[in-house]
């Protein structure tokens, strides 16, 4: 009966530690029967993944972490990531819509997320391709 009483606060503390991994939480294990909250905030690939969808409905959306390629430069800050994108959305929500009216919508929909840009943890540059379906056919 011992054993299963210490099993179980282990292996909750191996998966909060598992989770905290993975995210930029540190959760607080503790012996007692109520589990820990640990919020687990979405990475900027999900956020915008998320407000894309809702925004435009696309009918395809690809996104593209090209943080990598910008190690070093002023855009990045320091961080290990998330500050430079590409999307390509085709979307019936643009038709009739200029390139500028485009890229002014996806801009809107991404407003929280390049607030602030670099010093405050947003996207730093975002590369947008967007046309409508007969665009993309």
């Amino acid at each position: 009966k011992m054993a299963s009483q210490i099993a179980t606060p282990v292996l909750f503390l191996a998966v909060l530690q598992t989770a905290a991994a993975f995210s930029s939480c540190t959760p607080t294990p503790t012996l007692r029967a109520k589990p820990a909250v640990c919020m687990v905030s979405a990475s900027m690939y999900e956020k915008i993944e998320q407000k894309l969808t809702s925004g435009l409905k696309p009918i395809k959306l690809e996104i593209v972490d090209n943080s990598s390629q910008h190690a070093g430069h002023a855009g990045v800050n320091g961080r290990s990531g998330e500050t430079h994108y590409a999307v390509d959305i085709v979307s019936n929500e643009f038709e009739g819509l200029r390139a500028v009216q485009r890229h002014q919508l996806v801009y809107k929909l991404l407003k929280d997320e390049m607030e602030g840009g670099r010093e405050a943890g947003g996207i730093h540059a975002l590369e947008i391709k967007a046309r409508t379906e007969t665009e993309a056919a």
